[in-house]
């Protein structure tokens, strides 16, 4: 067989998986559609189920308490003057801000959302658009794959996802492959699932389209940059995000500095979904009200604000594992402050990062946002039809490495030229900020650790692969394992 008859039958079994996989989106719940019995979970039905879907291996209580029945009269008040702005749309930016952050009722959370992204007029002025992207993404995508085998572990503790194939399940996949088409700079990146799948919960296929166009390439917004080859946006917030650690909680920088906690091993998460899963999800909700209210530089305030509330127990933590497991995995079961304390301490927050011209990052450059036209095909290149897999490095995937060790010298400088000191930090610090350059790293990984081809996907926080130390990336198998080579 010729090389070109070996492409070519390379790219026949392509096009037939993905169109078995359609197939089966296609079939949903039908009796025919064979569903393997590892994809189902086991379902009980008196398993305890929040208001959001989520199941939790516990009991429903017989009773409920009188704080549960506090925040039902509180929710019920809050909905009636909901409705009552919502038939006066829109507020005035002063009343709007209050009500986000005092909470959105869960009932009117929909509409607002489809409000604060502009969706409905969105979807009006590109009529037709989302069916004919899904159209092209049946016959060309080469994301099917892997956005398959994320739908089949996105939320499946949840009631809406928790069956296979089912209607949810099934609009995101269509949603995620129209996208991997309509911004095919893009493609797809594992975190876009998540995203996808948090709107979904509340808005319809096509609705939930244009909202997670209106969050990657509006400027407001801007995940764009956080999913793009080389996560450049990402580089950005950390950087930031490290020069307020350095400026307003330097005793937790220097404790994180001594442990080698890298901001990239609990932020990535943080960052890329807007806290899904790393905080309780009524905490995360409340964040991403505001997130689509106030815009990107909430995520850097919610970020100080989790470690300034647990900055006590984290400097109790005296090694990187206990540090990173605290921040990744017990928060999301106990977060230790209701989401009204939670959320007054993010006001406090951005405040104070305000008051000390720390409240937005660096502006962004230009490959943080598409530079191909939406909604335009590009059909793609050979490599990515057949599914095959490099072997050499990007030059984004070697800059990784120089990136990471850098930073890390760069804060160890950092925590060595400053004194220690005890401050009440967030709530009281003044501090005159110097007007110095931040760091720019170019990169931080290459398709293989976010996908942007599905035989080419390795997941930083589903995967459990974390940028430990300088000297891991060094180690020759060790930066194999990172880099997904």
């Amino acid at each position: 067989m010729t090389d070109g008859e070996q492409q070519d039958a390379l790219v026949k079994r392509s096009e037939e998986e993905r169109e078995e996989i359609f197939r089966r989106y296609e079939l949903g719940m039908d009796p025919s559609n064979v569903v393997d019995p590892w994809e189902n979970p086991t379902f009980e039905l008196y398993f305890k189920t929040d208001k959001y879907g989520f199941l939790h291996d516990d009991r429903l209580p017989e009773t409920r308490d009188a704080q549960e029945v506090q925040r039902t009269r509180i929710e019920m008040e809050r909905d009636k003057k909901w409705m009552k702005m919502l038939s006066h749309w829109p507020p005035s930016q002063d009343k709007l801000h209050k009500r986000v952050y005092k909470g959105i009722p869960d009932r009117v959370r929909m509409v607002v959302w489809m409000n604060l992204l502009n969706i409905k007029q969105t979807a009006d002025s590109n009529a037709g658009v989302y069916a004919r992207m899904l159209q092209l993404a049946r016959k060309y995508s080469t994301e099917t794959r892997q956005i398959d085998a994320d739908v089949n572990r996105q939320f499946r503790d949840n009631l809406a996802f928790r069956e296979r194939y089912n209607v949810k399940q099934c609009s995101l996949f269509n949603v995620l492959n129209a996208y991997s088409i309509y911004n095919s700079e893009l493609g797809y990146c594992q975190g876009m699932a998540c995203v996808a799948g948090v709107l979904l919960l509340y808005l319809n296929e096509e609705e939930a389209f244009w909202a997670l166009n209106t969050l990657i390439t509006d400027p407001k917004y801007g995940m764009h940059g956080l999913f793009i080859e080389g996560f450049p946006k990402l580089t950005r917030f950390i950087d930031h995000h490290d020069r307020i650690m350095s400026k307003i909680m330097r005793k937790l920088h220097k404790h994180f500095t001594k442990h080698n906690v890298d901001a990239l091993l609990y932020a990535i998460k943080w960052f890329f979904v807007v806290f899904v899963e790393r905080v309780p999800f009524s905490l995360s909700l409340r964040v991403w009200d505001i997130f689509m209210l106030d815009g990107d530089r909430v995520i850097l305030s919610m970020a100080i604000n989790i470690l300034y509330l647990h900055k006590d127990e984290l400097l109790r933590l005296k090694d990187m594992d206990a540090i990173i497991e605290y921040l990744q995995v017990k928060l999301h079961k106990n977060f230790g402050y209701s989401d009204d304390e939670a959320i007054q301490g993010l006001e406090r927050v951005m405040k104070k990062l305000k008051d000390l011209k720390l409240d937005v990052p660096p502006p962004p450059k230009s490959n943080e946002f598409p530079t191909r036209k939406l909604g335009d095909f590009v059909e793609a290149d050979m490599e990515k039809k057949i599914g095959r897999r490099r072997n050499d490095y990007t030059d984004a995937e070697k800059q990784v490495i120089t990136d990471v060790i850098s930073r890390q010298e760069q804060n160890a400088i950092e925590v060595q030229s400053t004194v220690s000191y005890e401050t009440s930090e967030c709530a009281t610090v003044t501090l005159t900020v110097p007007e110095d350059s931040h760091s720019i790293r170019s990169s931080l990984a290459g398709t293989s650790v976010a996908s942007h081809g599905s035989s080419e996907t390795m997941s930083l926080e589903d995967n459990n692969i974390h940028l430990r130390t300088a000297n891991m990336l060094q180690n020759t198998p060790q930066r194999e394992m990172l880099l997904g080579t």
